[in-house]
């Protein structure tokens, strides 16, 4: 009892001192006492704050948690006696001790000597001084008699003031408790807050049962914690029973918040107990349905809801007494949407151009949160929908994947249609009714060779646009003008001239590659454009490479007046190139117009006679449904008249068009015949007069065979003027090429017979000669032959060389076999699936072409091994080479057989040169010495070139004996003979040269000629050229071939100016582009195959096998004269 007395007097000391602290107040602001007395009250100040605030917001924290505990366990309290009363005494004791522990008793216990104590821990510079001055100031003013001196202690505080005016007192205190209790309190509500968001009505209904239970004042004093007058209804449990259709199983949730979420149509069983005894329960649904429970044991209740919509529901109960009371929480009842299904298409998912025969394959598939009942293809056509099943189920479906194979022939669509489809799937939702899902709309537009036919059109207007400002810049900005004297300025202006250049070739290439796929392309206009390209092409690239050249020679900024007069030369043919092209183009353009509505009127046409038979079998019949059709038929009709006489329209006002075109013509019969009869036509119908009709019907056909006689008159006329006089000029020039053709012939007859002639004379003087000289060669070529096949045993025998050759040979028929694409080399390593192959498949691929790499880079160590390799790929062609040099000396054919072999020879001194090299290099680098079987295959290659040399040597020398020897042999007859074919040669060469003026200003004013034919008469030209040069020489053999030669010219040029004219001929009866051009149109076509496609070898540019083999085997035979011939022609092909 002593020493609690003691305690509470010291607490109120305590309290009094720091009563006194606070209220501190002194005049003396400047004295050590004050200063003190002032830094421990703003001490004690802070200390008071952070202790009070930090408490208060534990105490609240746990205050939080202590009320979500018991809003959860409030149903569970609830079933035993005294439950929440206990829980409440405990609440308030926790609070007590926290409030006493961490609050009240921590701010009685503070005073100065603590608060000093406090700031000497903070701050031990002090020494104690702080402490110190307060105990003897304590004891000065005590009234018994101290020991130590009062100016000591002045002192003493006085150093005590002085240090705490340096301190920074405001951080003395420590704020963890603060920090603590703001942090707890702040944890307390966000995590109060997260669990109200997710158990809202939980809370809500029990919170205030809570605090209900502590206003009832009738629950103290009488029976111990006794329920209030509130029911309280816990303990709800939920068991769910869905529709039959959702497969769904029945599932029961137990202690749930009373809320109720299902599938609409859904069973849900409530089960609940009361927190007191009742006689009758039931639930009150969107206060207006009651469904009665059925009570056990007077407290536990249940009862089965239908979820039929959203709303709320609460329990009213009846007790014991016959108080009926209603349960203040609502309980929410949500009905989950059942979803429609969800569709989409795969493939092809996007919008496509077919043809009205293709099948389409569809990939699509489709899902549902509770079953399909099916799936349908859906699509419309004009204004007509249409429906077609393509899967049903009888079963539980939540997925499905399907294709179908959509044949398009059975819609009869016609080009211009447009298809709109989709996928649409329905749930089997059998409480709403199925709901249907859509997927996203797709297009297919029937390929119309029209609307192709249009647009190819139109770029060719926007080409002549283009090359109309093309030929602007070239007139204006010419390159003479004093501006262009800056080098600048010049590139500056071609600058932008070449990107209009640009653009009309890349128009030109998309017209072309369009008119390959337009099935109503004119075959003459695509090779008018195909020739007007290379022509624009060739003269804009010339002047290009001209001004660069030009500006490369220019070291400054000015170019020399007389290079600009060049370059505009060269301008001025491009100007002249282009103006001719855009008249031609102009005219092009005309006529394809015309042609394309002359069709629409054939169109028309056969319209009309559909509608007038629709008319006579609703005469017939009396059918009124065809009344409809009828008028919606004559609508089409008009409109396409319309559109037609627009286009007419606008042609006659073109210039050039007038000539065959009639616009007032045209007119009148629009507005006083055709339209007329439409009109008429329109009213009768919908009178259902169908005699009257029909006449209108006849009388409009009338008018439109009249306009498109006068139609197909301007077109015949803008042909003949577009085509007839390019046909006279390309028919005088096939009959000159013809007669000149005629005349090579029996000069190149007349100068065989002469070779032939004095070849028998030269024989016989010199046959001995020559069969030795044979026999002699015969015994070299079987030395060539030893040597060569010596170098192919070893060759086979090289084991790295083989391994290679094996390897390559597999890798290049995996990859053949699998189509891999040759991009797909360089980066293998980095994508093992890039090509499609399976796993095994990319690793044996992959390990074939390591294999490879090493190989390769062993052989390329050594360089004989390389030369080795190159002389395994070319050996086959020389031995091949070898055969006909053999055959060729059997027949004594000397000028053939000495081509040959300086073939051979050229490739043995190749492959000798590079072997010695090699064996240079191997000395160099100081590796091993050749072995045996190197050193002999390196011995038999050089005496192989040696011999193919020598037999060169002795083939030229015997040459010039024979040419020596025909010289010689030549009668002073036959010499004259040889001037005289010379004189006629000279002749026949300034005809072709004629000719080649005739076809380069014919090709000018009609581009349906190609270059080829001027290409074939120039070749010809050079070939009479050396054929002159030779028989001056009196070399009758070399002329014969070279006569040989422009007669071939001859007939290729006549050749291509045929094809020209055919093409003309096909333009003037409007034919289409050949097939050869054209495939199948397909989605997503491009200029490709998927066929292999076979690389030709070098053997590929040779005379054919059979060719050859002929050749062959007349040589065996002696070599007959229709022979000769074709072997001379043959070896001649090989040299050029």
């Amino acid at each position: 009892m002593k020493k609690l007395l003691l305690n509470t007097n010291k607490i109120v000391n305590n309290l009094i001192d720091i009563v006194k602290l606070l209220n501190f107040r002194d005049a003396k602001s400047q004295s050590s006492a004050s200063t003190i007395n002032m830094s421990l009250r703003l001490v004690c100040k802070h200390i008071m704050v952070n202790r009070f605030f930090g408490g208060i917001a534990l105490v609240f924290s746990l205050g939080i948690f202590l009320l979500m505990i018991g809003a959860f366990t409030a149903a569970a309290l609830l079933r035993f006696p005294g439950g929440l009363g206990a829980f409440y005494m405990l609440c308030l004791g926790l609070l007590l001790v926290v409030f006493f522990k961490i609050l009240l008793i921590p701010l009685l216990s503070i005073n100065k000597e603590k608060i000093a104590l406090l700031i000497e821990q903070k701050y031990p510079s002090l020494n104690n001084v702080l402490i110190s001055s307060l105990q003897l100031t304590k004891k000065q003013r005590n009234t018994q008699k101290i020991k130590y001196s009062g100016q000591m202690v002045s002192m003493l505080v006085d150093e005590a003031a002085r240090k705490l005016k340096q301190l920074d007192l405001q951080s003395v205190v420590n704020k963890k408790p603060l920090i603590l209790g703001n942090t707890l309190l702040i944890f307390s509500v966000l995590l109060f807050g997260t669990v109200y968001a997710f158990h809202r009505s939980s809370l809500d209904k029990n919170i205030p049962l809570l605090f209900g239970y502590l206003s009832d004042s009738s629950s103290i004093g009488g029976e111990p914690f006794a329920v209030s007058g509130v029911p309280v209804i816990g303990d709800i449990t939920v068991c769910y029973r869905y529709p039959l259709y959702s497969g769904l199983e029945t599932k029961t949730i137990y202690n749930t918040s009373g809320n109720i979420k299902a599938l609409k149509g859904s069973e849900a069983q409530i089960s609940a107990v009361s927190g007191r005894p009742v006689t009758s329960a039931k639930i009150i649904y969107n206060e207006s349905a009651i469904i009665p429970l059925a009570v056990e044991n007077n407290k536990a209740m249940s009862g089965v809801l239908q979820v039929l919509e959203n709303g709320s529901y609460c329990f009213e109960i009846k007790d014991l007494n016959g108080r009926i009371t209603r349960d203040p929480a609502l309980y929410t009842v949500e009905v989950i949407p059942d979803l429609p299904p969800e569709t989409s298409v795969i493939a092809p998912a996007k919008d496509l151009v077919v043809n009205e025969k293709d099948v389409v394959n569809l990939q699509y598939n489709a899902k549902d949160d509770y079953g399909l009942a099916e799936i349908s293809l859906a699509y419309e056509v004009g204004n007509e929908k249409n429906t077609r099943h393509l899967s049903r189920f009888d079963k539980r479906q939540l997925f499905y994947n399907g294709t179908y194979k959509w044949s398009l022939s059975e819609l009869r669509l016609q080009p211009d249609d447009k298809v709109a489809y989709y996928i649409e799937a329905k749930d089997n939702d059998t409480i709403s009714g199925p709901k249907t899902g859509k997927s996203k709309t797709y297009y297919l537009e029937i390929y119309s060779s029209r609307k192709k036919h249009q647009e190819l059109i139109k770029l060719q207007e926007l080409l002549v646009k283009e090359a109309l400002w093309l030929l602007s810049d070239d007139l204006v900005n010419r390159i003479d003008d004093e501006k262009c004297a800056s080098k600048e300025y010049l590139l500056m202006r071609q600058d932008i001239i070449n990107e209009r250049v640009s653009v009309i070739n890349r128009l030109f290439t998309d017209i072309l590659v369009g008119m390959q796929e337009d099935v109503r392309a004119n075959y003459s206009v695509y090779y008018a454009l195909e020739n007007l390209r290379k022509k624009f092409r060739d003269v804009t690239e010339q002047k290009q490479t001209a001004i660069q050249k030009a500006m490369l020679a220019i070291v400054g900024n000015d170019v020399p007046l007389a290079m600009l007069l060049e370059l505009q030369v060269i301008q001025d043919r491009e100007v002249t190139e282009v103006e001719d092209m855009i008249l031609f183009l102009n005219e092009m353009i005309q006529k394809q117009k015309l042609d394309d509505v002359i069709d629409t009127g054939n169109n028309l046409l056969q319209s009309q006679n559909t509608l007038e038979k629709l008319l006579n079998q609703m005469r017939e019949t009396g059918d009124m449904e065809l009344n409809e059709k009828a008028l919606a038929e004559l609508n089409n009709i008009e409109n396409a008249i319309r559109q037609m006489m627009m286009k007419l329209m606008q042609m006659a006002q073109s210039e050039h068009m007038d000539e065959f075109l009639n616009a007032d013509a045209l007119k009148g019969i629009e507005q006083d015949d055709i339209m007329g009869d439409l009109n008429e036509m329109k009213n009768a119908l919908k009178n259902g007069d169908s005699e009257t009709a029909i006449e209108a019907a006849k009388r409009m056909l009338s008018s439109l065979q009249k306009m498109m006689d006068q139609m197909n008159s301007a077109s015949q006329g803008l042909t003949d003027s577009f085509y007839s006089d390019t046909m006279e000029k390309m028919d005088t020039m096939l009959d000159n090429l013809s007669e000149l053709e005629n005349k090579q012939r029996t000069l190149a007859e007349k100068t065989e017979d002469l070779r032939q002639e004095v070849q028998k004379r030269v024989s016989e003087s010199t046959n001995e000669t020559l069969k030795s000289f044979f026999e002699k060669q015969e015994k070299r070529i079987e030395g060539l032959k030893q040597d060569i096949a010596g170098t192919k045993k070893y060759l086979a025998k090289n084991e790295l060389l083989q391994e290679y050759l094996q390897t390559k040979q597999q890798l290049q028929q995996f990859s053949g076999q699998r189509e891999i694409p040759a991009s797909w080399f360089s980066d293998l390593f980095e994508n093992d699936n890039k090509s499609g192959m399976s796993k095994q498949e990319s690793a044996k691929f992959s390990g074939l072409t390591r294999k490879n790499a090493e190989l390769n880079r062993e052989i390329n160590r050594d360089p004989l091994q390389r030369d080795f390799l190159s002389i395994d790929k070319e050996l086959p062609q020389t031995e091949e080479t070898l055969q006909h040099l053999e055959e060729m000396l059997k027949g004594r054919e000397i000028a053939e057989s000495l081509t040959l072999a300086r073939e051979i020879a050229r490739d043995t001194n190749h492959w000798n040169n590079r072997m010695q090299d090699s064996i240079e290099m191997r000395k160099d680098a100081g590796k091993e010495l050749l072995s045996e079987e190197e050193l002999k295959t390196t011995k038999q290659i050089d005496d192989a070139a040696k011999q193919s040399q020598k037999i060169v040597q002795d083939l030229e020398s015997i040459m010039k004996f024979l040419d020596e020897h025909q010289i010689a042999g030549m009668t002073l007859e036959d010499q004259e003979t040889l001037k005289k074919y010379a004189g006629k040669q000279e002749e026949y060469k300034n005809e072709t040269e004629e000719l080649m003026e005739m076809l380069e200003q014919l090709a000018s004013q009609a581009p349906f000629m190609d270059e080829e034919a001027n290409r074939q008469l120039e070749m010809a030209s050079n070939s009479m050229s050396g054929a002159k040069q030779r028989l001056e020489g009196q070399d009758i053999s070399g002329a014969v071939i070279e006569e040989r030669e422009s007669l071939y010219r001859l007939s290729e040029a006549k050749e291509g100016v045929q094809r020209a004219k055919e093409h003309i001929k096909q333009g003037m009866i409007g034919e289409g582009m050949p097939m050869p051009f054209r495939g199948s149109m397909m989605e997503g076509q491009v200029t490709s195959t998927s066929e292999k496609v076979e690389i030709p070898s070098e053997d590929a540019y040779k005379a054919p096998k059979k060719f050859r083999q002929e050749i062959l085997d007349a040589l065996k035979d002696g070599l007959p004269e229709k022979y000769r011939d074709l072997n001379k022609d043959y070896y001649q092909r090989l040299i050029d």
